[in-house]
Order: C-alpha cells, then structure tokens, then sequence
C-alpha cells in the first residue's frame, strides 16, 4: 500500500467506466466485424473536407496551436451570431464543465443536477468539495420545477441538458423560460447542448437569443457529436463575455489542438454535409423507433442520436449476446437505469441488423 498521502475525498469520487473497444471486443470473440453502437458517436464521420484537407499532411504540427482559437473563434462568432469574447473551447465540453465548476464552487456550496445525468457534472463539483444535489427525473425527463424547488443560499450552478442523456428526452420552451425566470441571477445555469442537432425543428429551442436576457445562463455544444470528430475532442460554451472572461482564466495554453481546430472549422464550413447527417439520422431514429412499437418493446421517445431501451431483468445477458454477435451498446446499470440500454443510431444496414438480432434476444429472454 502507498504511503502517498491522496485527498481524502477522492476515495468518494464516482468512477467513470470506459466501454470497450473494437479491437477488444474483436480480440476477446473472435470477430471480424464489430459495431460500435455504445457511445453516442456520430458513425457517419466527418465532413469529407475534412478528410481530403489531411491527405496533404500535418506539416503545421510542428507549432504550438492558437490558443485563443482565433480563426475558429471568428468563423463561429458569425456562425451563432454571437461575440467572439462570449465563446470558451476547451478539450471537449468536458473540461469547460471542469472549468466551470472550478471557477465557481466550492466547500460551501452546492451544485443542482438531473438525475441520473452526464457523470462529469457531479465529479468536477465533488472536486471543489461542493454538495451535489440530485433532482430525480420525473417520466424520463427533467424535472425543472423540482429542480427550482431545490435550490438553496449556497446553490452556485445548476446543469440542465437538452437533449438529455442518456434518455435522449429534450427541455420544452416553455421549461427554459421558467428555468431562467425563477432561478437567481447569481446562479450559473449551464444549458448543454451537445444532441441540440439531432433534435426536428418543430421542437428545438432557439437558446441563444436568452444569452441577451440572462447573463447568468451558459450553453454549451461540440463538435463531437453531429460534427463527427469526437477523437479530436473539441467542444464550446457560450455566455457573458464577463463570465467566459473569467473561467477562461484557469484555462491552461494550447488545450485545443491545431488539428482539431482545422477540423472545426472545415466543419463550419460543410452545411450540406451536416444537414444530411442530421436527416439520415432522423429518419433512422424513426425506423428503429417504430420497429420497437412494433414489438410492443418499451423505450424512451429520443430527440438526440440514441435510444433507451427497456432490454428486461436479464439485460446483463442480452448485452453479452449482443457482444458475441458484434453489437456494443451500453448497458442501463452504469447510466442509471438497470434493465435498460443505450443504443446508438448507425448506418441503416447496421441498425436493420442490430434491431432484428435484439428484438429475437429480447423474445429469448423475456418470454
């Protein structure tokens, strides 16, 4: 046993348990082909200006990247319609959570949070040795009026999702007014927006035009998702140039990479790739979600690029069958919902192959 005298409260931080990957899972069963279906990543790729971009090389790489992601940060600003001095990168959304919570919290304080919800939320406020206050979900969604209900004297920051993961549900309108209307103005509501593409536009929120009424609201989004490039890890957050001034302050230098930087931008720039993406998807969620009715197997209505399922008491088994077969997905227990997975839509082939081979696991092993 060590004698390296570790924090006493990271012992009470939960772990974050990584799924597996291709390559482990083709070692471990001896397949030739394996599906990624676990991790909500966009299997359609990256735009293909992206691609043909790199065929020349990575001869820049040799200097340090930007790190006020100037002309990224330019190229956005008009994108949104925002400032420049209001945008804040960071290596995925991850770390301006991270950030954020930094900033903000700490020993006497405490921070709001759905539940269950992204893990990273309560770690980087558990980091500040703040309290973690969970508000249960209430028909798979977040509960804001419970929500508003909880906050106290030391409430700091409140986290909201839209779409929410990992049920895939969304925050109407009307729920965000209220949300901004009745919180403090010395609380930060952070508002992440990483699915905010999948979602039709009948039902998406315009989050951006509240930034001028409430300087204490934060969205955040990234290019992860519907962009593509999640192994460059590249996210953004939107606010008060005075707010993203400050958290901007812990930033260290150079956390964005030149390459992901390039990649972000190239994406800006290929609104016609990104919108079939986002139909494709659509349509796809649609076919698998009516497939599922079909079977009369339950699942939660999804606005983002996954669906929760309701796999039965023995979804243990079915993931492990799943795996044999070549089909990674990520089962309930880890994400707050035992008996339940999470799949990611994926090419039409693969989606008509993953519903077929579940739905007769399914009949298997919960007749």
């Amino acid at each position: 046993m060590t004698n390296i005298k570790i924090k006493p409260w990271i012992s009470s931080l939960p772990e974050y348990i990584p799924g597996g990957t291709i390559e482990e899972i083709k070692e471990k069963y001896n397949l030739k082909e394996v599906y990624k279906l676990a991790s909500n990543e966009n299997i359609y790729g990256p735009s293909p200006k992206i691609i043909e971009y790199f065929k020349n090389g990575f001869s820049d790489i040799k200097y340090y990247p930007d790190s006020y992601c100037r002309q990224l940060r330019k190229k956005l600003s008009r994108k949104l319609g925002v400032s420049g001095d209001s945008i804040i990168f960071g290596n995925g959304t991850d770390q301006i959570i991270e950030m954020v919570c930094d900033a903000i919290l700490c020993k006497n304080s405490n921070v709001i949070v759905p539940d269950p919800t992204f893990l990273t939320y309560e770690k980087s406020a558990l980091k500040n040795e703040a309290e973690v206050i969970k508000v249960p979900l209430k028909n798979f969604r977040q509960d804001i009026k419970s929500i508003i209900k909880s906050i106290n004297k030391d409430t700091a920051v409140i986290f909201l999702t839209s779409p929410h993961n990992p049920t895939g549900t969304i925050i109407t309108k009307e729920e965000i007014e209220c949300a901004l209307e009745n919180i403090r103005k010395d609380i930060l509501v952070v508002l992440d927006e990483a699915y905010i593409e999948f979602v039709p536009e009948k039902y998406k929120v315009d989050s951006l035009k509240y930034l001028k009424q409430y300087d204490n609201l934060l969205i955040m989004r990234t290019f992860s998702k519907i962009y593509g490039i999640a192994g460059l890890r590249i996210g953004y957050g939107i606010g008060s140039s005075e707010v993203i001034s400050n958290i901007t302050k812990l930033m260290q230098p150079f956390v964005v990479n030149s390459i992901a930087q390039v990649a972000a931008i190239l994406s800006l720039e290929d609104d016609d790739n990104i919108s079939r993406n986002v139909d494709t998807i659509i349509k796809e969620r649609e076919i698998f979600s009516r497939r599922l009715k079909q079977e009369g197997i339950q699942f939660v209505e999804s606005y983002s690029n996954f669906i929760l399922i309701k796999a039965g008491g023995r979804s243990t088994k079915i993931i492990e069958e799943l795996m044999k077969k070549g089909f990674m997905v990520r089962g309930g227990e880890f994400l707050g919902f035992p008996g339940y997975i999470r799949v990611s839509i994926s090419l039409p082939e693969i989606n008509k192959m993953f519903t077929e081979l579940f739905i007769n696991l399914y009949r298997e092993y919960n007749s």
